[in-house]
């Protein structure tokens, strides 16, 4: 929809309630990629086997490598359970720490964004017209 773009918003870098973090085991983690991928393969020892490849226009992740296997930021947030495609990957010992900002697709209405705005002095209608361009707001009973 032409009205759903990703829209940066000044203040939100200062909400860090919707941070969170997946650890996995290397074994957890072969156990959720095989839910969709019998093949995958890994090797730990390989920096260039888990990686993020490739990032969205917003700065989220949109392909991940996983062993013989290029996920989207997408799958990957769904499979191993993470709130948001915003994330970083660093092995820790015998764990694999997925750090994610945010919570939610990263398009649309943004609630630290929207929160931020009105904290600000912003009304309804400028934090609706911020995050979805081009639209109007009309009362039901006048349509």
């Amino acid at each position: 929809m032409p009205y759903l773009q990703v829209v940066e918003t000044a203040g939100e870098e200062g909400y860090n309630q919707y941070n969170s973090e997946v650890i996995l085991s290397k074994v957890e983690l072969i156990e959720k990629l095989k839910t969709k991928y019998s093949d995958i393969q890994i090797d730990f020892e390989n920096e260039e086997d888990i990686k993020i490849l490739e990032y969205t226009d917003s700065n989220r992740v949109k392909t991940v490598k996983f062993g013989n296997h290029n996920l989207s930021g997408v799958e990957t947030r769904t499979l191993l359970g993470l709130k948001s495609t915003n994330f970083e990957i660093t092995k820790e010992g015998d764990n694999i720490k997925f750090s994610v900002k945010g919570y939610g697709h990263g398009v649309g209405m943004s609630q630290t964004g929207a929160d931020s705005m009105a904290k600000q002095g912003s009304n309804y209608e400028e934090i609706i017209k911020h995050f979805y361009k081009d639209v109007e707001i009309k009362n039901i009973n006048e349509i």
